[in-house]
């Protein structure tokens, strides 16, 4: 089965729980068998790559083409004139008419049996591959991608963030849907969401969780050799307006009502790039520590008794609460956290919408010790298994049918 894999940015390094997700999946298709050429795109001021990044995504597929998205004025000012058809990040993932003829000189001589559309964004490539190839098109959402943006642009806390994610808000719905209708089957991330675009008419959706690697899975569930460092522990990044909206809401509503109850408790925070807000709030906040950028999540979420995700609003599904099944701490989280996810794999974790709600649940937490090896353990178990390598072989036998009525 030869894919034609379309991925809205550099899967590698997996910074963040994106990425995290869309690396796992690309392992997962190279493990069960697939055959890949991928397309993405960079960012970083117009600088490529670094090449032991391009010999990762090498590793998964045989095909690689990372495509910039341009920082000069020319390219700027034509993803100015697109805004007037498409969201700014559909605009942006464009390639120029050089480009897309030796992206399609390349994909000719690959010969895609179907093409993978992961995350939105390249919408527009990987629709023009399907019909150039004349094969079916299958789409990953990660999110309600026009209500996820709406509520960014609520939270953002800077006019210059507010206008960045509102940019990419007009016809962003229409684009949406309408890859929705193109889409042979979309495999969606959460379950609610899913649950929302069925109850809108569309029906050719599935749900496809995050998957964990197998060494990801064996490094958070090892056996611990000493005992964690910290009472709580959160992993997330720091910068985005909804994690920034919760991990506020955590130091400032719930960490107080913590103190009163354990007045020497220990928080750690984990996250990429957190901004000035954050940092003031630590700095102000005896026993928190603040780690930025930490190569290693499995080190972070390990050394916690209790993990904690106070996300507040969002869509999709929280990959860092997936991962934080595969440790042996208890978890408390707001219901945003655990939005998308089965009601068996919900029950693993303490569920509180309010800060006093919240605090108990973290207090109790500690106050219960490890988990049960009899009772509690099992269940823990069995939500694991949703997150399984091996899913993806369900995916496969999906395309292949499909692939095989063409």
């Amino acid at each position: 089965m030869k894919i034609a894999y379309f991925s809205t940015q550099m899967p590698f390094p997996p910074r963040h729980g994106g990425l995290v997700d869309d690396w796992a999946r690309l392992r997962a298709f190279k493990a069960a068998g697939a055959r890949l050429a991928l397309t993405t795109w960079y960012a970083d001021a117009g600088q490529p790559p670094a090449p032991e990044h391009i010999q990762a995504l090498q590793s998964v597929a045989e095909v690689v083409h990372t495509l910039p998205i341009g920082p000069s004025l020319p390219e700027r000012l034509m993803r100015l004139l697109r805004l007037v058809h498409w969201p700014s990040h559909v605009s942006s993932r464009i390639p120029s008419r050089q480009r897309q003829a030796q992206l399609w000189s390349s994909l000719d001589a690959f010969a895609p049996d179907a093409i993978w559309l992961d995350a939105l964004y390249p919408t527009v490539l990987a629709q023009a591959a399907a019909k150039r190839y004349g094969v079916p098109l299958f789409y990953r959402s990660h999110n309600i991608e026009h209500l996820y943006f709406a509520r960014q642009v609520a939270r953002s806390i800077t006019w210059r963030d507010r206008l960045a994610w509102s940019m990419n808000l007009p016809h962003l719905e229409q684009v949406e849907r309408a890859t929705w209708r193109a889409a042979h089957t979309v495999f969606d991330i959460s379950m609610d969401d899913l649950q929302t675009w069925r109850q809108q008419g569309h029906h050719n959706g599935q749900w496809l969780p995050p998957l964990v690697q197998p060494a990801t899975a064996d490094s958070l569930s090892a056996p611990m050799d000493r005992e964690p460092r910290y009472d709580v522990g959160y992993l997330g990044n720091l910068r985005t307006p909804n994690n920034i909206e919760g991990v506020v809401w955590l130091l400032r509503e719930v960490l107080p009502l913590l103190r009163q109850a354990r007045p020497d408790l220990t928080l750690v925070l984990a996250g990429s790039e957190p901004v000035q807000m954050i940092r003031d709030l630590v700095a102000q906040s005896p026993g928190v520590t603040l780690l930025e950028n930490v190569p290693d999540a499995a080190s972070v979420l390990r050394d916690a008794r209790v993990l904690v995700n106070p996300a507040l609003t969002g869509s999709g599904v929280n990959v860092k609460s997936v991962e934080m099944l595969f440790t042996a701490a208890r978890i408390v989280s707001a219901p945003q956290g655990v939005a998308g996810l089965p009601d068996h794999v919900r029950a693993c974790f303490s569920v509180a919408a309010d800060a006093p709600g919240f605090a108990q649940a973290v207090i109790d937490s500690l106050a219960r010790g490890p988990l049960s090896p009899e009772l509690e353990l099992p269940t823990r178990l069995q939500a694991r298994r949703e997150f399984d390598f091996t899913r993806i072989e369900r995916v496969l036998a999906v395309i292949q049918a499909a692939t095989a009525r063409q």
